[in-house]
């Protein structure tokens, strides 16, 4: 992931444990563990809306999906995406998603309006 988003272009910021970078906007969040999975999280500004309407949401949401998942934490949303990427993971797989990411998070919005 990290060399696609450098391969890329993008403003990649590592820290330990993980990387951020922005898309189309959005600030991501991919988190580097012990694990072969990669946990790349979408962070949702969800500071107007109440943190009962946020988790009814987010449970809805949780129930439709099998990839994407949402968790409320504080005052914002966590749209996240984990998969086991490999040498063969193409640009394309990667870009993939951060769009279903962007879809999903765009759903749960709707959702919350």
């Amino acid at each position: 992931m990290l060399n696609f988003l450098k391969n890329e272009g993008f403003r990649v910021n590592e820290e330990d444990g993980h990387f951020s970078f922005k898309y189309q906007g959005s600030v991501y969040i991919a988190f580097k563990n012990d694990s072969p999975y990669l946990q790349i999280v979408m962070i949702c500004n969800t500071k107007s809306f109440t943190r009962s309407r946020l988790l009814d949401v987010c449970n809805e949401m949780n129930k439709d999906k099998f990839v994407i998942k949402f968790v409320v934490m504080d005052e914002n949303v966590w749209c996240s995406y984990e998969f086991r990427p490999t040498e063969q993971t193409t640009s394309d797989e990667f870009e993939t998603t951060l769009l279903l990411l962007d879809k999903a998070s765009d759903e749960m919005f709707e959702k919350l309006r």
